[in-house]
């Protein structure tokens, strides 16, 4: 190819006077892939096609390298050399999305390591249905929802129709509070109703609810004749599914949060055998005293949650006469779980111990607050006699018991977090918290814990946990910058921007040369508005870090922001020649010629930027804006300003999101704002033209308020439950909550995005074809090119054709639009016969996804993907008789009400 004896060193002396010359990034690819580099290859083909465009070449280029990579991977796990293939194609896999056979590939090496997850999103990125990999993943979907428990919850029934309904409810409810606190939506707990030969309604009560709630795993077991708590407790126990073991009283009931916090204790807890909460008394859990609380807390088994094994170690409830009718069967239990196990205890109260006419707490009443014994324990009864003699036999049998097993030593913190770090290798990050937080206790003084803790709450997104850790670190390490850095670090991550400005300034008196404290210290000054301070303190982050591009791509905004074009263009050149796909090199160069006046120069920096990083929205929307101020001119003349006390702006709207996001944004602070009587200032988006919008833009820099406290205030607000009022501030927050809230506003909000006069001629045309196709117009969106990462994962095909065979037979004239960013998923509906963006309109330059979008707005029945850009559709949509969803759990479209769920699951 070159007679030059080192031709590598050539392409980068060539790229290095021009760093955007795809034809030397592509010579450099090829002499990479010939030097059997093939990951390395693969990222050098892909840059170069940023620049050249070509996709059919990359295409080539990439099923070049990869290939190979999979024919060997292949060979290999048929060998059962499973971790040596994955080691072989894992690292392609982070260059290139994984699609078809690569997909299919690495969804087979996951499920035959045991990650299930992943093994389901390449599944679906492989679009391959009706293979073996496919029908594996059903199965294992089918058994984990029909056995996969993470514990049972017993309930012994006597007499009870009156309240085991509301006993029943109660599970529920903790259920669904622990699936929505854990994030784990498919998290399961069995009930098992155990009858005691009760003579009323209770068992047909219990079977009529177990019917009503089907999404509620439920048995009813009974007993021919009257048997006993223990007794019944234990036929529960016997019959029970996964884990662990709650056992309720069914004229008691749960706290929503009693399921949570005992699963999340023993989990991170696994050389404990149980656990107990708190207890609300009824009407007297004020005036008990304090030794029966903690007498009853600690031998009541509604607030118990225990290990199955621990469980059947000591031989479960007592059975024998003595304790039937029910008496100190619990105690019994208790005493003999205690003797073997170590316990956690948690103050918060969990469970309601209800108080009937007759029942313990009812009997021991006023000795329970301080008064007389109760009349049952006022004089000696043999009874009870026999039942001490019972107990201390079993607590003998079980301390001489050669498999008894000691109760664990404490763990010395060291050993927490050792443990702590394993877990969130093992991507364990709530259990990782938990062992942490213990270790943190039991040193305090461990600067490494705490900054352990820090970075598994940050991940988590734990903001008060995180920032507390990362403190702890700071005042135990006064003298240490990095400390200091990395408390900034996270109250810049948070929006907290003030904060995060004083940790950086005291990391630099402690390192006044640290390039990277500089950087985020100069970052972090031009977002509060100081664009002079900026650029200086960057000015001499790019002394101190010559050869970083982020550097210069900020002084460059740093620059633009102070009227500077010329300079923020050659900075931003600068950052691109030392980090040629810098996605903020790019967009700062763009908007430097945009400010030059050289908008056609700017366009292809926009699309460079995109191509860099395709999930930020700043490029997307000045490429739009770009577009349609070409097409349709300038949009409406902003209106003035407000006075001040009376502004609100939202600078970073168009930076965060993509389209449907920024609709949602914008109208939430529209409602906001109006409902406050404040001016909405925002820059330019495209909702100016197509919507014909007229906000003020933004003026002079207002405070910036972190992103939690925007929303939390805003939809408190917007909820009628208070919250100060946000003037004079400058908010963003990407609002993919609960929409309930926003409800009563809903036709306000519709009203902000009427279709503008540029372009109602364009809509309206485009719903009369689409309209003249079918009486029915069904919608689905498929999104998939930015997608298939965290909380954008991608539903596969087959989920919306079962939808489609279930409602398409009972339409009038139906006819198929399938909205997307990737015309290959077609193929998959092509009995019957889509339409597509291309079929309906013309694309509007700048606004091409507006043909989907709209579609979506005015179809009667729409299936959407895990996106706000379908969701936010939805929203307007004032048509539609069906709304739905994918479900990860139920591995299927199921109904979802747009102004009643969470935006994305």
């Amino acid at each position: 190819m070159t007679d030059d004896p080192d031709p590598v060193r050539t392409h980068r002396r060539a790229l290095a006077a021009d760093p955007a010359e795809a034809l030397s990034w592509q010579r450099l690819a090829l002499e990479v892939y010939q030097a059997g580099e093939g990951p390395r290859a693969l990222s050098l083909f892909i840059r170069a096609a940023r620049l050249h465009g070509d996709g059919a070449v990359l295409e080539r280029q990439v099923e070049r390298v990869i290939t190979p990579a999979l024919n060997q991977a292949v060979v290999l796990m048929q060998n059962g050399r499973i971790d040596e293939a994955a080691t072989l194609i894992e690292p392609l896999a982070e260059i290139v999305a994984p699609r078809g056979d690569f997909a299919h590939v690495l969804g087979v090496l996951r499920l035959i390591q045991g990650r299930d997850d992943e093994a389901v999103r390449f599944h679906a990125a492989s679009r391959m249905d009706g293979n073996g990999l496919g029908v594996a993943l059903a199965g294992i979907a089918r058994h984990r929802t029909d056995y996969d428990f993470i514990g049972t919850v017993v309930i012994p029934v006597h007499r009870m129709e009156d309240t085991i309904e509301r006993a029943l409810d109660s599970v529920l409810a903790a259920v669904r509070h622990h699936r929505a606190a854990s994030g784990e939506a498919g998290a399961q707990v069995h009930v098992c109703v155990v009858d005691d030969a009760s003579p009323d309604d209770s068992v047909a009560r219990a079977l009529r609810w177990a019917r009503a709630h089907p999404e509620q795993s439920v048995a009813v077991i009974a007993n021919n004749r009257n048997r006993g708590a223990g007794w019944t407790r234990n036929a529960g126990a016997a019959a029970a599914l996964g884990r662990y073991l709650w056992f309720l009283d069914a004229d008691d009931h749960y706290l929503e949060r009693h399921l949570f916090l005992t699963i999340r204790a023993l989990d991170a807890a696994p050389e404990m055998g149980f656990v107990r909460t708190g207890i609300l008394f009824d009407e007297i859990d004020a005036e008990i005293t304090p030794d029966w609380r903690q007498a009853s807390e600690n031998c009541y088994p509604g607030n118990l949650c225990v290990r199955r094994d621990c469980h059947d170690r000591i031989g479960g409830f007592p059975e024998e006469a003595p304790f039937h009718p029910a008496v100190a069967d619990d105690v019994a239990y208790s005493r003999a779980l205690h003797s073997r196990f170590g316990g956690l205890k948690f103050p918060e109260k969990t469970v309601h111990y209800t108080m009937r006419p007759g029942n313990a707490l009812e009997r021991q009443r006023a000795e329970m607050t301080g008064g007389p014994l109760a009349a049952e324990r006022q004089q000696p009864d043999s009874r009870f006699v026999a039942i001490e003699l019972l107990t201390q036999r079993r607590l003998y049998s079980l301390a001489t018991d050669g498999t008894r097993r000691p109760p664990s030593p404490p763990m010395e913190a060291a050993v927490w977090l050792e443990k702590g770090k394993e877990l969130v290798r093992d991507r364990q990050p709530e259990t990782a918290v938990a062992v942490l937080v213990r270790a943190a206790a039991l040193d305090p003084a461990d600067a490494t814990v705490w900054f352990e803790l820090g970075l598994a709450a940050n991940g988590l997104k734990r903001d008060a946990l995180a920032l507390r850790a990362f403190q702890a670190v700071a005042s135990l390490h006064p003298d240490a910058g990095g400390a200091r850095f990395n408390l900034a670090s996270l109250r810049f991550e948070q929006g907290a921007l003030d904060p995060a400005a004083r940790h950086l300034r005291d990391a630099l008196a402690l390192r006044p040369e640290h390039g990277g404290t500089l950087f985020l210290l100069g970052r972090t000054e031009r977002r509060r508005g100081q664009a002079g301070v900026a650029h200086g303190i960057l000015g001499r982050a790019a002394r101190v870090a010559p050869n970083l591009g982020e550097v210069r791509a900020e002084r460059a905004e740093a620059a633009l922001g102070l009227g500077r074009a010329a300079e923020a263009a050659e900075q931003a050149r600068r950052a691109l020649a030392l980090a040629p796909a810098l996605f903020d090199g790019h967009t700062a160069l763009a908007g430097a010629l945009e400010a030059l006046g050289r908008p056609d120069a700017a366009l292809p920096g926009w699309e460079r930027a995109i191509l860099c990083n395709a999930g930020r929205g700043e490029a997307f929307t000045r490429r739009a804006v770009n577009l349609l101020v070409r097409r349709y001119g300038r949009p409406p003349a902003p209106t003035p300003r407000a006075v001040a006390g009376r502004r609100l702006a939202s600078t970073p709207l168009g930076q965060h999101g993509r389209f449907g996001n920024q609709l949602l944004q914008y109208g939430v602070l529209r409602l906001y704002a109006a409902r406050h009587g404040l001016t909405l200032e925002v820059p330019p988006w495209p909702g100016r033209h197509l919507y014909g919008l007229d906000d003020p833009l933004p003026g002079p820099a207002l405070p910036r308020l972190p992103e939690r406290e925007v929303e939390a205030s805003v939809m408190a607000s917007l909820g009628d439950t208070g919250g100060a009022v946000l003037a004079d501030r400058d908010v963003t927050a990407y609002f993919c909550g609960d929409t309930r809230l926003l409800a009563p506003h809903r036709e306000t909000f519709r009203g902000f995005f009427a279709p503008g006069p540029q372009i109602r001629p364009w809509t309206d045309a485009l719903t009369g074809r689409l309209r003249a196709a079918g009486r029915t117009v069904v919608a689905l969106h498929i999104r998939r090119g930015d997608f298939g990462w965290g909380p954008f994962w991608m539903a596969p095909e087959s989920w919306y054709l079962r939808w489609l065979d279930t409602v398409w037979p009972g339409l009038d004239q139906p006819v198929l639009y399938v909205a997307t960013d990737d015309p290959r998923c077609l193929s998959a509906f092509a009995a019957y016969r889509p339409l597509c963006a291309r079929d309906v309109a013309e694309p509007i330059p700048g606004a091409e996804f507006l043909t989907d979008f709209h579609v979506l707005c005015e179809a009667d029945l729409v299936a959407v993907s895990n996106s706000s850009f379908s969701f936010v559709a939805t929203m307007l949509n004032r048509r539609a008789r069906s709304t739905v969803r994918p479900d990860k759990a139920r591995q299927a479209l199921l109904p979802y009400d747009p102004w009643s769920s969470p935006v994305l699951l």
